[in-house]
């Protein structure tokens, strides 16, 4: 893809690996799910620490992992950790399957279209690193998705919700904030859309 790094095409395409436990929420009973998803974030903190405790293992980890971590991960936590954190948490914590289905295939599929969109042609820039074009292809693909769950004006307003915080640059990684309050405001949003029946 032209103007988008190698690097960040290995990266989201690796993101979207998250799949794998997305879908399984969705047919496995949710005990497996958190259980699975625990122990994945336990043995992934272990590797982190290992990795930042011996630097022959954080060079092996750069060298041969090139193109998923960043070049700022090297002396801090990967992505990875606060992707699956956050699953977690959103897991959980909100019990309506939908929406919480709906929040993490955001951040799958609508964090990646931002990303892409704007290393490619995002040229008006709102925040640091965050650009108007990938927020809007982020708010297009969240909409899609909501469709497919969701009436028209649910799907719109999460969409709008999605966008929003993908593009506000979070002090902690994104990709933990993104499942985590989408839940949260779809959740609050159904309940509103609930009361005023």
């Amino acid at each position: 893809m032209a103007g988008v790094p190698k690097d960040e095409i290995k990266r989201k395409a690796f993101h979207l690996l998250s799949l794998i436990y997305v879908f399984g929420y969705w047919y496995l009973p949710k005990g497996v799910v958190v259980l699975w998803l625990g122990i994945t974030i336990t043995i992934v903190a272990l590797l982190e620490y290992i990795r930042f405790k011996f630097p022959m293992v954080n060079d092996f980890f750069k060298r041969n992992f090139r193109g998923f971590y960043r070049s700022d991960e090297a002396a801090k936590i990967s992505g990875l950790i606060w992707t699956l954190s956050g699953a977690f948490i959103a897991i959980l914590f909100f019990p309506n399957k939908s929406i919480v289905f709906t929040s993490l295939l955001y951040l799958a599929f609508g964090d990646t279209a931002a990303a892409l969109v704007g290393r490619t042609i995002g040229g008006h820039k709102i925040f640091t690193g965050k650009s108007l074009e990938g927020s809007f292809a982020c708010f297009v693909v969240c909409f899609i998705i909501g469709l497919f769950l969701f009436n028209i004006q649910f799907a719109l307003i999460g969409a709008v919700a999605a966008a929003l915080i993908e593009a506000i640059p979070w002090k902690l990684n994104d990709n933990f904030w993104m499942q985590i309050i989408n839940a949260g405001i779809l959740t609050a949003i159904s309940s509103v859309m609930a009361w005023a029946k």
